[in-house]
């Protein structure tokens, strides 16, 4: 009954003992004269004032005796309000003894007597039986449990929704029983129950993330620390765990590793290096498997995430219909555990210009601030693992800004099929998988820091040595993913696999990129060029001296292209970069015509008979190497900021 809004209620419901039961249960007693105020008012619209008024004076009557009757109860005994105690058995062998206070707590629900009565908090037996504080976000849960129908229930719902009236009759959807008319009830015996019994219910410390926690990690060495996320991401956590026969599973990884592809090798040395990224203070990055569709390569992403988890659809692995927001809540719950990925072109096909920031997302390690409906703030997801994906073509593409592109290590699918029977190994991972984690671990936890350090020190001298044997120079920020991966699989294959298996150091030198691949002003340049040869009617007039469409520049000799700085900035729109950026690279790196001591980046040159002020580039020469500023940071020049006469 919502007595909150009297001038809903009939005759019948103002004169029932259940409106002066909820009534009476207001112990603020300015908030009751003004309620019953209201009353008397619907009362006299539906004239039966006299009668309402009745009915209150003998409740007030008998309220007036129940007092004296507990004062010399009090008196008497004077822990008489505080003796009711409980002793149920809630699960077989399991009785719970506890402190009740007012409260009567029996088989069959929980009530007290108030000053209007009985009054019912619920009608099942229900006890607080834990407390969990999240270590991240610092916010409290509250364990409810229950018997109803012969079964123990459960929740957890956050202390503010067990607080309000409102919130916590949502959580009957979720079983807890209680109604709008016990609301009130159920909040004060639970708020009495939890204080009268502080010291008999446990504290804990809950997670929402896998992963290293302190010097333990969750799901293996922190027992003492609750997984506790939101209920839509639970099946995550719950695909965590080792299922069938170990040795199956390592036989079976085992043949695959020893038909000496390439790609299994590396999705399984990202799939272990991706716990070791916290511990060495590296950034996330991407593991990208390309190549023709039909060849195994979500076969082999699934023989990656068997190491940890469940490989089956809707499972550990991420599908290609989830949204970016998805990813990201995902992203924070795996935490130090890889997140694979199926199929992204699916992903890039449904957004292609968003495509970019989504990858620069993946390996931000952090997710973007939001605003709930309540004004404050979304806690923000975090994240340091590697992820592993795959699509037809390099992910990489010419339109990704710089510092997405040097964390992502693009991996060829060799000629051919990966698995000799790609049927037979799905069979087999559905059944066995989750081996690989629980050792790994502990193999790690062994090692310790300094020396998982020391080994992936000792493989970035040697990546660099064999890239330099190679007369080429690997941009640092890929060198490094590769090392860790380099040092996940030896630690792998010395402690799990024994299969003397490795990856070739020299084979994967070949796909990090080197620093010019990596640099994203001078992929401008090569940009601005290729431009340039393609568009030669807008820089060169025709036999008749005219153009045959916009003029973007002119030639001012056979080895210089004079730019118009509004045609740079077309350009730098199309490509994805900043022009004032890309034109003081240029100068930085002698590769634009500027005045001896660099202030003036822009020239006066003839163009149709009119004088413009253009960027004059020299034109690229295969043959001829620039000389790179080493830091790549720009001076800030002096420049004119008229494009035109």
């Amino acid at each position: 009954m919502d007595i909150s809004n009297p001038e809903n209620l009939t005759a019948e419901e103002i004169m029932s003992t259940e409106l002066l039961e909820e009534v009476y249960t207001e112990t603020d007693e300015v908030q009751r004269f003004l309620l019953i105020n209201k009353l008397e008012k619907r009362a006299e619209e539906l004239r039966i004032l006299s009668k309402f008024k009745q009915m209150v004076r003998l409740q007030e009557k008998q309220l007036k005796e129940m007092r004296k009757e507990i004062a010399v109860k009090a008196a008497t005994e004077p822990d008489s309000a505080n003796s009711n105690s409980m002793s149920l058995e809630f699960e077989p062998g399991n009785i719970v003894f506890a402190r009740t206070g007012r409260w009567i707590v029996t088989e069959s629900g929980v009530r007290a007597i108030g000053f209007a009565g009985t009054i019912t908090a619920s009608h099942y037996p229900i006890i607080v039986t834990e407390r969990l504080v999240n270590r991240e976000t610092h916010r409290e849960k509250v364990q409810v449990t229950w018997k109803k129908d012969g079964r123990v229930c459960s929740i957890m719902p956050y202390r503010s929704e067990m607080s309000s009236n409102s919130k916590i009759v949502n959580l009957s959807d979720y079983g807890l029983p209680v109604t709008s008319e016990t609301a009130r009830a159920m909040i004060s015996y639970l708020s009495d129950y939890e204080a009268l019994n502080n010291d008999l219910i446990p504290l804990r410390e809950s997670t929402s993330k896998l992963g290293w926690i302190d010097n333990e990690f969750l799901p293996y060495s922190a027992k003492d620390i609750i997984f506790d996320a939101h209920p839509s991401f639970k099946y995550v956590f719950d695909s965590v765990h080792e299922e069938g026969d170990y040795n199956a599973w390592l036989g079976l990884m085992r043949s695959i590793r020893a038909r000496g592809r390439i790609e299994v090798s590396v999705y399984l040395a990202a799939s272990f290096a991706s716990v070791l990224l916290p511990l060495l203070n590296v950034l996330p990055f991407i593991v990208n498997l390309y190549g023709e569709s039909g060849r195994g390569k979500t076969v082999a992403l699934m023989a990656a995430t068997s190491v940890w988890a469940d490989p089956g659809t809707g499972k550990y692995i991420v599908e290609s219909t989830s949204t970016v927001n998805s990813m990201e809540q995902q992203l924070g719950i795996l935490n130090h555990l890889p997140m694979m990925i199926d199929d992204l072109s699916k992903i890039r096909d449904k957004d292609p210009e968003r495509f970019p920031e989504l990858i620069y997302m993946l390996c931000a390690g952090r997710g973007k601030s939001r605003l709930m409906r309540t004004m404050e703030m979304r806690d923000v997801a975090t994240w340091d693992n590697v992820i592993l994906t795959n699509i037809e073509r390099p992910l990489c593409d010419s339109a990704m800004k710089g510092g997405a592109i040097n964390r992502v290590l693009d991996i060829e699918t060799e000629p051919g099929d990966i698995f000799e029977n790609g049927n037979a190994t799905v069979g087999i991972l559905l059944k066995h998988y989750g081996h690989g984690g629980k050792p790994f671990i502990e193999a790690v936890e062994a090692l310790g820091k300094d020396i998982l350090q020391e080994m992936v020190d000792s493989y970035e001298q040697k990546i660099r040595d064999a890239a330099e044997a190679k007369g080429e120079t690997k941009e640092a920020k890929q060198v490094i993913p590769l090392a860790v991966l380099l040092t996940a699989d030896e630690i792998a294959e010395r402690e799990i696999f024994q299969d003397g298996v490795r990856l070739d150091l020299h084979k994967c030198v070949d796909f990090i990129k080197g620093q010019n691949e990596v640099s994203e002003m001078r992929r401008a340049y090569d940009h601005v060029m290729d431009a340039v040869h393609m568009q030669r009617n807008r820089f060169e007039p025709r036999e008749d001296g005219n153009y045959a469409g916009v003029i973007w520049g002119s030639f001012p000799t056979e080895d210089t292209v004079a730019i118009i700085p509004s045609a740079l900035e077309e350009l730098g729109r199309f490509y994805n970069f900043n022009s004032r950026q890309f034109v003081r690279w240029a100068g930085a790196n002698n590769l634009l015509r500027c005045d001896s001591d660099k202030k003036r980046l822009q020239s006066k040159t003839m163009i149709a008979g009119k004088r413009y002020r253009t960027y004059i580039l020299r034109l690229n020469n295969e043959n001829e190497q620039y000389e790179q500023n080493e830091s790549e940071e720009f001076i800030d020049y002096e420049q004119d900021e008229l494009p035109f006469d």
